[in-house]
C-alpha cells in the first residue's frame, strides 16, 4: 500500500532534483513530467502522460494545466509510513502553486475535551450561551430577550411572579388553598370512597 504525493516545480532542474533526492532516501516509484516540446501539445495528452504515474485521472488534468504553462510535476508513491519523508524532500526542494486545492489541516486533539475532540467541535465554555446562538435568539439575561416576547412574558426582572400575573392570581392570598379555592374545588374530600 502506498500514498501518491505530487508536487509542481518552476523548472525541470528543481523536479530533477527532488527526484534525485528521492531516490537517495530509496523511493523507486517517482515519475516526472515536463512540459511538452511542442508548446501546442493538448492539455489532454499530458493528462494522459500524467495518469501514466498512477495519478487519478481529475487531478491529472488539474496538474496538467500546470505543466502546459511551463511547470514540472514530481510524483512519488510513498509506501506505508514513508509519506512525511517523502513530503519533506519534496517540499525541501521550493514546489510552486500546483493548481490542486490545499488539504485542510487536521486538528489538533485536546486531552482535557476528548469528545469535543472527536467530534471537532468547539468547547461549550469557549461559548457561554451556545444555544441561543444556534436558535438565534438573544439568551434570557440580555435586555431585549426575544424568549421572553416570543412565550408572551416580560422579563424575569421586570415582574417577580410572571407566571401568577400571566394566570391572574394574587402571589399573596388570604386563602389557604388559592389553587383549589380558584377553580372550586376543595382541598380535602369528604366522600369516604376516596382511599389513599
Amino acid at each position: 500500500m502506498s500514498h501518491e504525493i505530487s508536487r509542481m516545480y518552476a523548472t525541470a532542474e528543481a523536479a530533477r532534483a527532488a527526484a534525485a533526492e528521492l531516490a537517495e532516501e530509496g523511493f523507486n516509484d517517482v515519475h516526472i513530467v515536463n512540459p511538452p516540446s511542442n508548446p501546442d501539445a493538448p492539455v489532454s495528452a499530458i493528462a494522459a502522460q500524467i495518469a501514466l504515474g498512477r495519478v487519478v485521472l481529475s487531478d491529472a488534468k488539474t496538474y496538467a494545466a500546470g505543466v502546459a504553462k511551463g511547470g514540472s510535476l514530481v510524483t512519488v508513491h510513498a509506501p506505508f509510513g514513508s509519506g512525511m519523508l517523502a513530503t519533506s524532500v519534496l517540499d525541501s526542494h521550493g514546489p510552486i502553486a500546483s493548481g490542486m486545492p490545499e488539504p485542510t489541516p487536521a486538528r489538533m486533539w485536546d486531552e482535557a475535551a476528548p469528545l469535543s475532540s472527536a467530534l471537532q467541535i468547539d468547547l461549550f465554555w469557549r461559548d457561554p450561551t451556545p444555544a441561543s446562538r444556534v436558535m438565534g435568539i438573544q439568551p434570557l439575561t440580555s435586555s431585549d430577550c426575544s424568549l421572553s416576547g416570543t412565550i408572551g412574558m416580560p422579563l424575569l426582572s421586570d415582574n417577580p411572579a410572571p407566571l401568577s400575573s400571566l394566570v391572574g392570581m394574587s402571589t399573596l392570598s388570604r386563602s389557604g388553598t388559592p389553587l383549589s379555592s380558584l377553580i372550586g374545588m376543595p382541598l380535602l374530600t369528604r366522600n369516604k370512597g376516596v382511599m389513599w
